[in-house]
């Protein structure tokens, strides 16, 4: 069943152009604007989103499959059951002491970190994602799981994932709602900055 699933893995990825590089602009700020630091995690498979907080701690989201992400059944099954259909979605978080840096990242989150992207963007952008995510983050509250194997806490996420909706999809989604320019799109991603 592994084989199968790796080979579904690369038919999808081979016919669909799955594989892309996401270049991220920064939003033009202001020199007067009150700026918010941000970092992009490339995970390898997945990406994660890390917003500094005014106080300078910093949290970490990340979004992906229910069952394969939030309760780690990470069978061939799941696997193409994630691959092929709409499932149900969480929406990771955690709170970390700051400052937003790559080396406070890198001893920080307990997960493999392959690449760190890191740009400002509009506080009250980033204030208002952060709102929006810690409102479904508390609106699942009761549904709470702890995965501590990716370190992080899941509530329901209201978007099914899809291969429309995938953690880099979500990704790239978020850093446009803060005003960066994203370019390129595919479930698998190799982020970089457009300066």
């Amino acid at each position: 069943m592994a084989r199968a699933l790796a080979l579904a893995i690369f038919i999808v990825m081979s016919l669909s152009g799955c594989a892309t590089t996401y270049v991220v602009a920064p939003p033009a700020l202001a020199p007067s604007a009150v700026r918010t630091p941000v970092a992009v995690l490339d995970h390898g498979r997945h990406s994660s989103l890390v917003v500094g907080l005014p106080d300078g701690r910093m949290v970490r989201y990340a979004y992906g499959q229910w069952a394969w992400y939030a309760e780690g059944k990470t069978t061939a099954g799941q696997g193409l059951t994630a691959l092929f259909g709409e499932s149900p979605s969480a929406l990771g978080r955690r709170e970390l002491p700051g400052p937003l840096t790559e080396a406070t990242l890198r001893s920080q989150v307990r997960v493999g970190i392959e690449s760190v992207l890191l740009l400002d963007v509009d506080a009250e952008a980033a204030r208002r994602l952060v709102a929006q995510l810690d409102a479904i983050a508390e609106q699942g509250r009761d549904r709470r799981l702890i995965n501590h194997d990716v370190d992080l806490d899941f509530f329901p996420y209201p978007v099914p994932y899809s291969q429309a909706h995938s953690s880099n999809r979500m990704v790239a989604g978020w850093l446009r709602d803060m005003g960066a320019d994203v370019a390129g799109d595919g479930l698998i991603a190799d982020w970089r900055l457009r300066r």
